[in-house]
């Protein structure tokens, strides 16, 4: 009777007992403050093309009214920070011409955000100087060589040339008429653009997405490099090579790890200007064919700005043509007799010529 009573008492104080909670029970902690973004709409006057030094006004709405702040980044860069009392204006006066990515953050307070991004292209505000030519001396070309790229070296002048199966590399006594040197690129590679620099030479080819580099004296493969886009043309600023693709993107290579370090847009004052093709750099400046057309243009190495517009038609005269001709292609300049070389694609003369301004 007593083991009874005794094991009456330890259920009723078990039942008594306040219930543990389980892991599934536990009362859960208050939400943190979380970051709350809103939509924004930020608007621009478009109606008309935009120069460099034009000022753009903004205009933005939102739900919860003026921000307390505006950060604005363009191409990746802090431009500025605009409070409450202050336009949403950018001076463009400083700017590249092309296509600039705007990234604009909100801020409300210290939780409440957002962002919106904006592009804008700016044309030049260079009106380019308009140049003819006139013929100094005509020198006989190969006729077989569809010239990609020329260039002038310790008084050679060096050409590389394209097609598959028939692309290759040639050191040339200009005066003489006389090939060096030669060698072959690869029968599966399309040889693009050459320039020399530090007694190398790199030369492209066009969809391989792969360059060579020779050693300038002996002409012998040192290396490969690679790229991601089409390989067009090539010169170089004594620092870096300078590279095309056949759109308006102009890139700047290292000659360590020949990777982008940077890159610019060529426009004039009218717009992009695309398919540049064979590049020479002169005095500052680089010049590059227009594909397809009797054009060249010179551009500023910085900001993409073309200032010269080279008029080239009827250089080659028809009475000169006795086989298949392609289009002008090929720049060179001798920085030790200062003269211009240019020549086609497959066209039966060199040109030394000297610029003439409209």
């Amino acid at each position: 009777m007593r083991i009874i009573i005794f094991l009456s008492f330890i259920i009723l104080s078990a039942c008594s007992q306040p219930k543990q909670k389980t892991a599934s029970q536990k009362i859960k902690p208050k939400k943190q403050n979380q970051k709350e973004t809103i939509q924004v709409k930020i608007t621009a006057d478009k109606s008309k093309k935009t120069v460099i030094g034009d000022t753009i006004n903004f205009k933005y709405n939102a739900k919860n009214g003026s921000a307390d702040s505006i950060n604005l980044a363009i191409n990746y860069k802090h431009y500025k920070v605009y409070y409450p009392d202050d336009s949403l204006t950018w001076n463009t006066s400083d700017a590249n011409a092309g296509k600039n990515k705007l990234f604009f953050t909100f801020y409300w307070g210290d939780s409440i955000t957002a962002s919106k991004t904006f592009e804008f292209e700016l044309l030049s505000n260079i009106i380019p100087k308009k140049y003819t030519y006139k013929v100094i001396k005509k020198i006989p070309h190969n006729i077989n060589a569809y010239t990609q790229g020329l260039e002038f070296s310790d008084g050679f002048l060096y050409e590389g040339t394209g097609l598959y199966k028939e692309s290759m590399l040639y050191k040339i006594d200009f005066d003489k008429d006389e090939i060096i040197q030669s060698i072959n690129l690869p029968d599966e590679v399309f040889g693009e653009g050459i320039t020399i620099l530090n007694n190398r030479i790199y030369q492209l080819t066009w969809q391989s997405n792969t360059g060579f580099v020779y050693d300038k004296e002996t002409l012998n493969k040192l290396f490969e490099f690679d790229y991601p886009t089409e390989g067009w043309g090539l010169t170089n600023n004594d620092k870096e090579l300078i590279m095309s693709d056949g759109s308006e993107n102009i890139y700047f290579l290292d000659t360590e790890f020949i990777q982008e370090t940077h890159r610019i847009q060529v426009h004039d004052n009218k717009g992009t200007v695309k398919m540049l093709n064979e590049l020479e750099y002169i005095d500052g400046l680089i010049y590059a064919n227009v594909y397809g057309s009797d054009y060249i243009v010179a551009f500023e190495e910085k900001t993409g700005k073309v200032v010269k517009h080279i008029d080239l038609s009827g250089i080659l005269k028809k009475k000169d043509v006795k086989s298949r001709v392609d289009v002008l292609n090929g720049i060179a300049w001798d920085k030790t007799n200062k003269r211009m070389v240019v020549t086609g694609k497959l066209w039966p003369y060199f040109y030394e010529i000297k610029l003439i301004s409209k």
